[in-house]
């Protein structure tokens, strides 16, 4: 493991590029979706005080800075302060450079490859990223084993059908949630990831296992909206190319979201939890 500040190439199956130019905006719009229910999972699960804490795919960083605060990691300005510990890990580590400061250390990581230290975590957490690995069995294995006993594995991924509901009509946007996702099944992407990830935990011998789902009512425009058209600004090459959408209907699409008149269901994210005998 090292803490450089450099990128990879993405995880196997992992359909977004960590290199493109508007994937901090996007992964910080989504955590504007998924923060409040994720915190509110982990003070349930009882994260506290001297926890060690295992964050993958960190993203732009939100989940771990959360730990951090919640655990008393230790940080330079503080080398006294309570043992909590927060690794925070991801492909592309330059946007987590500001986590050093909340006492986290930044580890260079690929779940899809690279090992992890055995029995050294209280709590493995990651989000939206087990759905888009190629051997998702091989990653959970490799989380498991970076468990102390006792310790917790909390796996967040999604299940897309319900996205863009609305009231709008039957089908607001279901043509670009069909090519959308369509697409990104073909690239690796398991669209509903997060009932696979609650059968490999049944499967895996933890006990307490259970799962929850949420989902949230987006507002065209707002900065939970803008996630959903970074997606599909991202996806529009791929929709474009393979002739599945043209051109004016994904303009015509992303105008429809940033309307805020326009209110839609996201995904629901299926948060599954279980303990390590």
């Amino acid at each position: 493991m090292n803490a450089q500040q450099t990128s990879r190439p993405r995880p196997r199956g992992y359909v977004f590029d960590p290199a493109w130019e508007l994937e901090t905006e996007r992964l910080r719009t989504n955590e504007a979706i998924w923060d409040p229910g994720t915190f509110e999972r982990l003070e349930r699960l009882g994260v506290g005080q001297g926890w060690r804490c295992l964050e993958i795919g960190a993203g732009a960083g939100s989940t771990a800075k959360w730990l951090a605060s919640r655990v008393g990691a230790r940080n330079a300005a503080d080398p006294a302060g309570p043992a909590g510990r927060v690794v925070a890990t991801d492909v592309e580590t330059g946007r987590l450079a500001d986590l050093a400061a909340c006492g986290v250390e930044v580890w260079r990581h690929d779940v899809s490859t690279d090992d992890l230290p055995p029995a050294a975590f209280d709590l493995v957490h990651t989000r939206m990223l087990v759905q888009h690995l190629a051997d998702k069995q091989d990653a959970v294995r490799r989380m498991i084993g970076a468990l102390r006993p006792g310790g917790l594995l909390f796996l967040e991924d999604t299940d897309s059908l319900p996205l863009f509901r609305s009231a709008v009509s039957e089908d607001f946007l279901q043509d670009i949630r069909t090519a959308g996702y369509g697409l990104m099944r073909r690239g690796g992407h398991e669209p509903r990831g997060g009932h696979f990830d609650l059968r490999l935990m049944l499967q895996t011998g933890l006990s307490e296992v259970s799962a929850q789902g949420r989902a949230v009512m987006i507002r065209g425009g707002s900065q939970q909206a803008r996630h959903y058209m970074l997606w599909l600004e991202y996806m529009r090459p791929g929709i474009v190319a393979e002739g599945l959408l043209a051109d004016t209907r994904i303009d015509a699409a992303l105008a429809e979201m940033a309307d805020p008149a326009n209110w839609w269901l996201s995904q629901v994210m299926i948060s599954v939890s279980g303990r390590k005998p």
